[in-house]
């Protein structure tokens, strides 16, 4: 996911609407939105290269989490999985289901969002390893340092803060991330470009609405899953 944005108790109507696109290379195998079917709760889509996932709900706690990778290094496969640490955060389970500033340069370069237990944390380990509480707000991530200025983040958020500011229906936003004026948040490119726009939007009764909308080389439209579950 290389650029997302987070409205955090601010929505009339929805207290909780988190939207982004993911960018990745079309060639890297991935399962498209649903619940997974390990027990485990966690509705998302699936990296079927590495297994983890780059934005997911868990479904009996709400919990939320969602990961950018952080350009300017490279990758080094000794590290930690990324969509792991998702994982084991959404669960609650695991090594790093609660992880210690210490723990965050295991992992490669990111910025990740946590939402749960009525509290929103930024975690990201650029340009040092930081775990933050979020005030409410609205806040956006991209690729980039979280001490650096990013237009692509800035220009999600406004589009966001428009949304909670007139209290519109959070699926506009959806249009917003491929709008074909503005590049810079929708990626068209054959190799590397953008595979998924995904929106949740969590309701004051704990209703969940979550749509995917996919996309091949070029940016073609390759599908749509729309879902909606309560949590617990």
């Amino acid at each position: 996911m290389c650029v997302v944005a987070l409205a955090h108790r601010v929505h009339p109507d929805w207290p909780l609407i988190l939207i982004g696109n993911r960018d990745e290379f079309h060639g890297r195998p991935a399962a498209s939105l649903a619940e997974w079917s390990d027990g485990s709760g966690i509705v998302a889509g699936r990296d079927l290269q590495a297994g983890g996932t780059w934005l997911g709900v868990h479904r009996p706690s709400g919990r939320v989490v969602v990961v950018t990778n952080v350009r300017g290094a490279a990758p080094d496969p000794k590290k930690e999985s990324r969509g792991a640490l998702v994982v084991d955060m959404l669960r609650g389970d695991g090594r790093f289901a609660d992880p210690a500033t210490s723990d965050l340069d295991r992992f490669n370069a990111f910025n990740l969002f946590a939402v749960g237990g009525g509290g929103a944390r930024l975690l990201t380990n650029r340009p040092e390893p930081l775990i933050a509480s979020l005030e409410p707000g609205v806040h956006a991530l991209a690729n980039e340092p979280v001490d650096q200025p990013c237009a692509r983040a800035e220009r999600l958020r406004k589009a966001l803060e428009t949304v909670v500011g007139t209290g519109a229906d959070p699926e506009a936003l959806l249009d917003t991330l491929m709008a074909e004026d503005d590049p810079a948040l929708f990626l068209r490119g054959d190799t590397y470009g953008t595979r998924a726009s995904t929106l949740v939007a969590v309701s004051a009764d704990g209703d969940v609405r979550m749509i995917e909308r996919r996309y091949e080389k070029g940016g073609r439209p390759a599908g749509t899953t729309a879902l909606t579950f309560r949590i617990g």
